[in-house]
Parts: C-alpha cells; structure tokens; sequence
C-alpha cells in the first residue's frame, strides 16, 4: 500500500532546525531565458552527493551536485545536447519522460552510460511543453537523479510568468516524507498582480498526489507537456498528478493575496509553494485563457479496426511481456488491469495516448504518457501508432515507485 503523506504539523515539527527560505524568483527565471541554440553540448554529471538537511545523512546521487538536477531547455524543433559523465559506480540510463523522438533517436539518448564513462546525447523534441529526464533505475531517480526538460513554443512565450515548481520528496519509502520544491522547503515565486501566471508542475514522487491551488481561477493549460485544446477551470482549484505527471496551470494572481499551492492530506494540508503578486493592480482577468500553440498531434483516433490488447498488472515480473505489433497509421487499445492493492502510474514511450471513457469508446480531451490506475481497477488508453519502432510500457506502484509491470509493443511501417 502506499505510505500515507503526513500532515504539515509533523513535516514542520521534522524541519524545524532548517532554515531554508523560498528565495522569490523573477517574473521569467533564468531558467526560462537560458541556454539558447548554438551554445554547445550541456554537461551533465551523475555523481554521489549528500543534502543530510532534506535527505538525511545517507548519500545521494545528483546530476552536478543540483537538487534537482539543472533546467534543460530547447525550441521546439532545435537540437538539445547534453554531454553526460557517469562519476558513479553503477551504469545509469536515462529516461526522457514524454519526449517524442524517432525510435533510433530515443534508444540513443536512453543508453545505459557505464561508470567512468561519458557520452555526447543529442535530441530534438517534436513538441513544446513540460517533461521531465531521470535515471531510468528506480532506485536511482528516488535518490534524486532527475531535473526538468523546458521544450519552448518558438516566438513569444504565452505568458510573461512562467514557473517550475519540480516536486521531490524525501525518504520516499520510510519515515516522515518532506516535499521540497525546486530544492527549497515552500519557496516564493512571483506572478504578475490582476494577471497570470504560468506554473508548470512537475510531480518527482513515487506518490500520488493531490494539489490545491488557494487563490482566484486557475485554469489547466497542458497535461503531460501537451496543450489542453480547451483550457478548463479546477474545480476549487484542485488537481491529482500521478507519479511521473505533469500539469501546466493558468493560475489567476489577485492584485494583493498570494497564491497558496498545497498537498491535501486526511488531516492538515502540507504548503509546497507560493506565489506572491507584483506589480500595478487592476481587473482580473475572467474566463479561460487562450490554448497554448498544438503539437502534432493526431486529431482522431479511428478505434473501429483498433488492434486491442490487455496488459495485467501486478503478476510475476521478469522479462518485458510482448503486447504484440500494430501498424503505423493504425490504432491500438491499450487495457491497463491493475490486480494489485496499491495504484500504479503506467509511462507509455513513444506516443501520447487518450484515456478512454468507461463504457465505451469516447475519449477525455487531452493527452497523456503517464497513466493513473487505482487499485483494483481497469483504465484503457489508445494512441495512432505512428513512430515505428519498439517502445516500452512500465507501471511503477505508488508510493515505493517499484517496476510491477514492464511491457513493449512494436510499430512497423
């Protein structure tokens, strides 16, 4: 079962000898401004760490010496390349989390890197949004082997405030979990009084969690880095990201009160973050905001002919299961059977999929790579395959973040 997220007395209570203060981040970071085309390969450092006031006194390993490791940035269509050293002991793979590429491409970048070895990464992602890169290892991404993946709509960005909020927490199998945000304990960002923001949440847990933004209208934008055709309000500003997820979020900043983005738990919620307004007063703007720019993306799924197929979840594990081929320019039905008593978060590689209704064929309106499956129950996703190739589907369990399930489907041409 998954462990249960304590209460915000008892985090405190575990915290209260630190003296980590949320430093306010500019309207656009610097992330949001940096590395631009034609700089030259990223380095980027697997190497053991320590943080013994967030983690305790065991080691970490951290991509150089960053908790979380470094913003990675790119345009939409422009080539990203990352130098990456292995200074550990054991080999690291590295997953790219809902990144499309080209098959050949993405076995490239995810190649397991011996220790003491190094290799020159080279990626062009096909779709602007939030994604996120990690060790592939379980093991590994829990002790902080992760960071963000920025992939920028060209031209003007859509919002003038734009923050990451990359969500870790520590231990993540044992005692009292604490939840830093960007590596500080409930940090400050800024966003523009009577406007908004843009807040691009990215869940690094092994949990699920559920997240109440406290404030006027905020809107989702972009599930799992790909743009929300119609932006919709949260109920009571309310969200649940499974492990792996992400949202990107219009939050409404009101001309004097903060924002207040908090996990909810059976007793008192756990603050992650605020967001402060600054700047001249003045109405605030009403009704959804504009969709961000589309990705390529198919705008059906034909499901008439659909190859269809059941992954069960929580059998024996061992070797990656076959689910078979599908054609490319041909659908597939994906049914995910989780038999287990904990809820698992499903990473399909190389397509996004649609979450299908319950009782027919009908789909949600947005896209996802990272599915949620309660315990005990049965979800079905489809995709258009269209990238040939052989792609992997994992289910970790909530809560230890443990491979139960892995699985590949293969796409001919």
């Amino acid at each position: 079962m998954s462990p249960s997220i304590p209460s915000r007395r008892n985090v405190l209570k575990g915290a209260a000898a630190l003296s980590f203060t949320g430093a306010a981040g500019a309207l656009l970071p610097d992330w949001a401004l940096a590395q631009g085309q034609g700089a030259g390969p990223v380095s980027l450092t697997a190497a053991e760490g320590t943080r013994p006031a967030i983690a305790g006194q065991g080691n970490l390993a951290l991509f150089n010496d960053s908790l979380p490791g470094p913003v990675l940035r790119v345009t939409k269509g422009s080539e990203l390349q990352v130098q990456f050293a292995n200074a550990l002991k054991e080999s690291v793979g590295l997953t790219w989390q809902g990144v499309r590429l080209p098959a050949d491409a993405a076995a490239s970048a995810s190649a397991a890197v011996a220790g003491g070895q190094n290799k020159l990464i080279r990626l062009t992602p096909k779709d602007a949004g939030t994604f996120w890169y990690h060790a592939t290892s379980p093991a590994l991404a829990r002790r902080a082997l992760s960071g963000a993946l920025i992939v920028a709509e060209p031209g003007t960005p859509a919002y003038a405030s734009d923050n990451l909020l990359f969500i870790q927490s520590f231990p993540p199998e044992s005692g009292v979990p604490i939840f830093p945000v960007n590596g500080e304990f409930s940090p400050t960002f800024q966003g523009p009084a009577s406007g908004r923001s843009r807040l691009r949440l990215v869940n690094a847990t092994p949990l699920f969690l559920r997240l109440r933004l406290k404030g006027p209208a905020a809107y989702a934008i972009a599930i799992d880095g790909q743009p929300v055709a119609q932006p919709f309000e949260l109920k009571d500003g309310r969200l649940q990201m499974p492990p792996g997820g992400r949202v990107d979020v219009a939050a409404t900043i009101d001309d004097a009160d903060a924002t207040i983005i908090e996990i909810e738990t059976s007793q008192e919620p756990i603050r992650l973050a605020v967001v402060t307004p600054v700047g001249p007063a003045g109405p605030l703007p009403s009704g959804p905001p504009a969709p961000l720019p589309p990705n390529d993306l198919p705008a059906d799924i034909p499901l008439k002919d659909a190859v269809r197929v059941e992954l069960p979840i929580g059998g024996k594990s061992g070797a990656p299961a076959s689910l078979g081929t599908v054609k490319s320019g041909k659908a597939m039905v994906l049914t995910l059977a989780n038999s287990l008593d904990a809820p698992v978060s499903v990473h399909v590689a190389g397509h996004a999929v649609r979450l299908l209704d319950g009782l027919d064929d009908g789909w949600k309106p947005w896209w996802h790579d990272t599915v949620p499956v309660p315990a005990k129950a049965t979800v079905r996703v489809a995709l258009l395959a269209q990238a040939t190739g052989t792609w992997s589907v994992t289910a970790q369990r909530g809560g230890d973040g443990e491979v139960v399930t892995s699985a590949t489907y293969q796409v001919t041409a």
